[in-house]
């Protein structure tokens, strides 16, 4: 019972961390009235989503992220009632057609609840992008129901999922949820470059300043007029994509300035010598499936690996050993001699072993998958910036320079 307890206390101790705040003990005690997942429901499987999150917009709210009420509508529909006809709640959720109706889940954060509703957005993971199955939540309506939706963003989540059974109550936490996400604004986030959101359709010397941050580092195209219209929303997408803030057009806080764009901003503002650095490898990873050479998913080893294994992460283990020329079969997925002996000599050629005696050889280990690693990691990060700097020459944003002797011989032929 401890493992699931230690989701509901993931969240608590969230909020008990804040009595090291003054001023804030009281949302302390809240954590007591947080639900524990259920302790004699011994049938769920533990599910990673992505979680994002909707509201129900209303006529004269202080603020609309896509700038009008109609425009917030249609991005996140009229809000009333669920697809299966159950009004609305904060904590119902959304899901795609695979999952039923009453489907019952546990999220941190949220608490108990289960899925009333469907969009076309919602979809199963490898579907745009998704690596996961995706979730949506309703926070609310109006104003604060905006606010805790855009404070809710983009997350990944272990999620207990129960399946259909009557006899589980929904129990949703979401008002120590709100607490705890208004305290964290009030004290944490002044201190950040941008203390606040800003809203498409507004204009001022912060959105200037924004505007600045962003024509400086590549997304921009106009030059900063302190007016937030579609320019800074696209830029802002852009930056969103690839920081995987958002992962399409049709989530609540595309475009919009909101506090993990601000987060992201603050580190890029703070550390300014690796900022160009981050930029380009992020940018550079979004660039790779345009360029099928340099095309490459990233995959890292996480456990050992020995003879008479059979797994993908053998075949990964031989393709890494052939393209560095110690294996010259073709990958199998199966850890037989040949592959023992490949891995031998590059152990013995990397200087982690002496002998095919020595305790390891032919063996991954801790440090055999370590420098493994390290080289995926270092190919990544190269071709990555690779198709970065392909991408400004090709856009005519970056000319290579010519060598002086071609330079020359050009002029003499004009």
């Amino acid at each position: 019972m401890q493992l699931k307890r230690s989701f509901a206390l993931l969240f608590a101790s969230a909020v008990l961390a804040l009595q090291l705040c003054p001023g804030i003990l009281e949302a302390a005690t809240l954590a007591t009235e947080v639900p524990p997942p259920p302790e004699d429901e011994p049938n769920y499987t533990v599910q990673t989503f992505i979680i994002t999150a909707y509201y129900s917009p209303l006529p004269g709210q202080e603020h609309y992220v896509t700038g009008s009420y109609e425009s917030d509508i249609r991005l996140n529909g009229n809000g009333t009632n669920g697809a299966d006809g159950t009004p609305v709640f904060p904590g119902m959720i959304a899901a795609p057609k695979s999952y039923e109706f009453g489907m019952k889940m546990y999220i941190p954060g949220i608490g108990l609840t289960s899925v009333h509703d469907r969009g076309g957005a919602i979809v199963n993971a490898g579907d745009r992008g998704n690596s996961h199955d995706r979730l949506d939540v309703w926070m609310g309506a109006g104003d604060e129901g905006l606010r805790n939706a855009l404070g809710w963003g983009k997350r990944t989540v272990e999620v207990l999922v129960y399946g259909i059974n009557p006899e589980l109550e929904e129990m949703v936490y979401f008002d120590v949820y709100s607490t705890v996400e208004n305290l964290a604004t009030q004290i944490f986030l002044p201190t950040m470059e941008f203390s606040s959101d800003l809203y498409y359709g507004s204009s001022g010397d912060k959105i200037k300043k924004m505007q600045t941050y962003l024509k400086d580092w590549g997304y921009l195209n106009i030059e900063p007029d302190g007016f937030y219209g579609d320019s800074t929303a696209e830029a802002i997408y852009d930056l969103q994509l690839d920081f995987d803030i958002v992962s399409g057009p049709d989530e609540l806080g595309a475009g919009h300035f909101g506090i993990n764009t601000r987060r992201t901003f603050d580190s890029l503002i703070k550390n300014p010598d690796k900022a160009t650095s981050i930029l380009e490898e992020k940018k550079g990873e979004n660039l790779l499936a345009k360029y099928s050479d340099l095309y490459e998913q990233k995959t890292l080893f996480d456990k050992a690996l020995g003879l008479g294994d059979r797994s993908e992460q053998v075949t990964l283990l031989q393709e890494e050993l052939s393209r560095l020329g110690y294996l010259r079969i073709a990958p199998t997925g199966f850890f037989g001699e040949t592959t023992e002996h490949a891995l031998f000599k590059f152990q013995q050629a990397q200087g982690l072993i002496a002998t095919a005696s020595d305790a390891g050889a032919g063996y991954m280990g801790p440090q055999t998958r370590s420098l493994f690693n390290t080289i995926i990691e270092n190919r990544y990060e190269a071709k990555t910036r690779l198709a970065f700097q392909r991408e400004e020459v090709t856009s005519g944003r970056k000319i290579i320079p010519l060598p002086n002797d071609l330079v020359a011989s050009l002029k003499e032929e004009d």
